[in-house]
């Protein structure tokens, strides 16, 4: 197997887990009873399959504007093996600076020219921009404005099949998107 040399980089809330049943609760700080609601929230469909297949050939990291505790609790909740979380106590400043995005590139060993950010908000990209490596937005309820499109030069996903499509097109030898023919 070739050696991994991509890194993919995801926001938590609203891309890998969908959790606006919350909203009202982390508005108020109110954590334990967040704690409490987790079966309230859900993963996105195709989200295992889509992090058993990048897996294979990028290393991942999730960049939160969240607390550490909630994060971990989140990703332990939906049993998501990705090694590394950069939240809202490990750096100095947040989205959309670049720091908690360079954070975890450091702390996974990854290079500029080979990461990429998958965020559903504007402060999610711009953070990818301003650290300088590939913004992939991915919307699963049409908040992110599609003029983002003519900002950052790229699609929107709606789904991990359109960004399975995205990460093709970057690092064509190592992911194979399979397309069903239609007749």
């Amino acid at each position: 197997m070739p050696s991994i040399t991509w890194t993919v980089l995801l926001d938590l809330d609203q891309t890998l887990v969908l959790t606006s049943a919350l909203d009202s609760l982390r508005t108020q700080r109110a954590w334990s009873q967040i704690y409490q609601q987790f079966h309230r929230t859900h993963l996105p469909p195709g989200t295992r399959e889509f992090l058993c297949q990048i897996r294979d050939v990028a290393r991942l990291g999730i960049v939160t504007n969240t607390p550490r505790p909630y994060a971990e609790k989140l990703v332990a909740y939906h049993h998501l093996d990705v090694p590394v979380v950069v939240a809202f106590h490990d750096t100095n400043k947040h989205k959309p600076d670049p720091e908690p995005v360079l954070t975890a590139m450091q702390k996974l060993h990854s290079r500029v020219d080979q990461c990429c950010y998958i965020g559903d908000s504007p402060r999610d990209l711009q953070a990818a921009l301003n650290a300088k490596i590939f913004p992939i937005g991915l919307c699963w309820d049409g908040t992110l404005s599609h003029s983002w499109e003519t900002t950052i030069g790229h699609p929107l996903c709606s789904n991990w099949d359109d960004v399975l499509t995205v990460l093709h097109q970057l690092m064509p030898s190592t992911i194979k998107v399979n397309r069903e023919v239609k007749r």
